[in-house]
């Protein structure tokens, strides 16, 4: 058997997480976590940078952050107050909304110097790998893009498929990214469809195909798509609190019949399933 290889780049390669900020769609408030012995306000901190968090597109107001939280206003404020001083919250002056702040992004820009994600998924990716002998890549969202973190090539390595690592990429564009875009609600989906018309429309993807294989997604519970000489399987899982992200192999067209594509994805369940990412 053809040894499996790892394909990754967040080193030198840029990463741009401006332009999606804007256009990340609300997720569900986290549920609050068991208070540690000792450590009540820097539970209640981290509880409250949370609910931010999962509503950072939008904002959040400090009686949304009551309510989401169950703590007094009073205690919410000094505890938002000081997390905005830290440069974690910012706050909007006109509306009053709270959003994450620049040093949140900058942690998270130092957590991809070596992503705790790809370390946590590689095991899963190696089997995949394994077992399918074919390329299995693992994206992460960001607003309407998706960013491959990683890639751990098959029994026959593609040069073109390494050159993706690192890259972002319009949801539903690929194969693992169209298992994130089938999560969102099917306003959402218009709303990104109509932001992002003419890249779609230059893939040939009009909206009526895109609305074909989105119901495809949701009726099998996991992408399945083929296009442009390659074809694949994709599945979405949560990351912590507020994060998507999704694992697809991919292959040659040639190499796989609709037969194989349930197979893939029977293997692709297996191991996302045993993924617990915190």
């Amino acid at each position: 058997m053809t040894k499996c290889s790892s394909v990754h780049n967040v080193h030198n390669r840029p990463l741009n997480y401006g332009i999606t900020l804007a256009s990340m769609t609300a997720l569900p408030l986290p549920e609050r976590p068991a208070p540690a012995r000792g450590a009540q306000s820097i539970d209640r901190a981290l509880l409250l940078l949370r609910c931010i968090a999962a509503r950072h597109a939008q904002g959040i107001s400090l009686p949304g952050l009551v309510a989401a939280a169950r703590l007094d206003r009073t205690t919410t404020y000094r505890i938002v107050s000081s997390l905005a001083r830290a440069g974690l919250v910012g706050r909007d002056g006109a509306t009053g909304l709270y959003r994450l702040g620049i040093e949140a992004m900058a942690l998270g820009l130092a957590a991809m110097q070596r992503a705790p994600l790809i370390e946590r998924c590689l095991p899963a990716m190696k089997a995949l790998a394994r077992r399918s002998q074919e390329h299995v890549f693992l994206v992460v969202r960001s607003g309407d893009y998706s960013h491959n973190l990683h890639l751990e090539q098959g029994a026959q390595p593609i040069h073109g498929f390494a050159e993706t690592v690192g890259n972002l990429r319009l949801l539903g564009l690929g194969v693992p990214s169209f298992a994130l875009l089938a999560r969102m609600s099917d306003a959402d989906i218009a709303a990104h469809y109509a932001r992002h018309q003419a890249e779609y429309q230059s893939h040939n993807m009009s909206a009526t195909k895109l609305q074909r294989w989105i119901r495809q997604t949701r009726e099998l519970g996991h992408a399945q798509i083929t296009g442009k000489g390659v074809a694949g399987v994709g599945m979405d899982f949560a990351v912590g609190s507020c994060g998507e992200a999704a694992l697809g192999i991919v292959v040659p067209a040639s190499r796989m019949p609709r037969s194989r594509g349930a197979l893939l994805a029977a293997l692709l369940q297996e191991e996302v399933g045993r993924l617990q990412v915190p």
